[in-house]
C-alpha cells in the first residue's frame, strides 16, 4: 500500500507542477519552450496515475502481472481497470497524443518557435505544432483525469495513515 500512496503522491506532484506551469508561469513568462516541459510533466503525471492504479488492482488480486513497457501497461489499463472504474478512454487519448509528441520530439529532425507555437518538424516534413490554448486543454482533460483517479484511490492513503497509527 505504501508503494501505491507514493506512486499516487508523486504522479499528483507533476501533475501540480505542470498545472502550475501552464496557468502562472506561462501567462507571466510567455516563454514556450515551458510548453514542452508542461507536456512532459503530464504525460509523467498520467503514468504514474495509471501504475498507481494498476499496483492497486495487483494488490487486490484483480491482475496478476504488470508489464514494464509503456504500451502493455497503458492496454491492461484499458481492457481491465478503465471498465471497472469507469474511467473514459478519451483519458487513454490524451495520453496516447502526448507520448506522441514525445516520440515527435526524439524523432525530431529540427524544433523551432513561431509566433505562439512550438513547431516539431519530422523527417517526413509532417509538422506537429503545439499553442497554448491546446496546452490548456491538455490540463482540464488531465485534471479530470486525476479527479476521477484520486477519488478511486482516497482510501489507500486513509487506510495507510490508519495502518501506521495503530502500529505506532
Amino acid at each position: 500500500m505504501q508503494e501505491i500512496s507514493k506512486t499516487l503522491f508523486e504522479a499528483n506532484k507533476l501533475f501540480k507542477t505542470a498545472d502550475h506551469l501552464a496557468y502562472v508561469t506561462y501567462p507571466l513568462v510567455r516563454d514556450n519552450k515551458i510548453m514542452i516541459t508542461i507536456t512532459n510533466n503530464l504525460m509523467g503525471a498520467m503514468t504514474k496515475a495509471i501504475e498507481a492504479l494498476l499496483d492497486y488492482d495487483r494488490y487486490y488480486k484483480r491482475i496478476m502481472y504488470i508489464p514494464n513497457d509503456f504500451q502493455s501497461k497503458l492496454e491492461i489499463f484499458r481492457k481491465s481497470c478503465a471498465p471497472r472504474y469507469n474511467i473514459s478512454t478519451s483519458y487513454l487519448s490524451l495520453l496516447k497524443e502526448l507520448k506522441d509528441i514525445e516520440e515527435a520530439r526524439k524523432n525530431a529532425a529540427m524544433e523551432f518557435i513561431r509566433k505562439d507555437q512550438y513547431v516539431i518538424t519530422q523527417d517526413n516534413f509532417k509538422l506537429r505544432t503545439l499553442t497554448y490554448p491546446k496546452i490548456k486543454e491538455y490540463v482540464n482533460q488531465s485534471r479530470q483525469f486525476f479527479n476521477k483517479i484520486n477519488s478511486i484511490l482516497e482510501n489507500v492513503q486513509t487506510q495507510w495513515s490508519k495502518r501506521r497509527s495503530k502500529k505506532s
